[in-house]
């Protein structure tokens, strides 16, 4: 089976100030078999949850995959774990990933979004910025635009202005990450010899 995996990763949307613990995945694959159906649930919700879960399972247990794609399916199976909410779950499947794929920076992302999700905000923003060295600018953009909400988190305004903004900068169609900056003011500084 010729089957290769790209972007894998997680975004966080906030509302309001507040984050909503709602996982959106991007994923790029070419090829078939059940690795392919997984894929698919994942990237266009084909399939209810238990599901595309299924799908995964199948793939993992029946499938014989290269290294590349079987840690590709543990991290898709990680995206359906979180959209459940299932975060410490995902994670284990994320690092499995990352196991068969040291150099997977895209699970990292995906990390740093569960534990955001378990509020575990250090480690999150650990994770992060491992993720965010990337070669890939759509996965980049994501991990940076979690960053984001981390430095909200924390206080720093304007560090999670400027990781929304490079996330923008990156994915110019990155919708939430518009939706952030809408919600700041830029002013210049005053003068400081006034």
């Amino acid at each position: 089976m010729n089957t290769r995996y790209g972007l894998v990763f997680s975004v966080f949307a906030v509302a309001c100030f507040g984050p909503l613990p709602r996982a959106h995945a991007q994923v790029m694959v070419i090829g078939g078999g059940m690795a392919r159906d997984c894929y698919k649930a994942v990237e266009f919700g084909s399939a209810p949850v238990m599901e595309s879960m299924r799908l995964c399972d199948l793939a993992l247990d029946q499938e014989s995959l290269s290294r590349k794609d079987r840690a590709a399916t543990f991290v898709n199976r990680g995206i359906l774990l979180m959209r459940q909410g299932n975060y410490e779950r995902a994670m284990w499947d994320y690092q499995e990933g990352l196991r068969l794929q040291p150099k997977l920076l895209e699970a990292k992302v995906n990390i740093g979004a569960a534990l955001y999700g378990l509020k575990r905000y250090d480690e999150a923003m650990e994770a992060l910025n491992e993720g965010i060295k990337t070669d890939s600018p759509e996965a980049r953009a994501v991990g940076l635009y979690n960053r984001g909400l981390i430095w909200e988190h924390k206080g720093n305004v304007t560090a999670a202005y400027y990781d929304y903004k490079a996330a923008l900068d990156l994915q110019p169609t990155f919708v939430q990450a518009a939706k952030q900056l809408e919600r700041f003011t830029v002013e210049k500084a005053p003068d400081s010899d006034s």
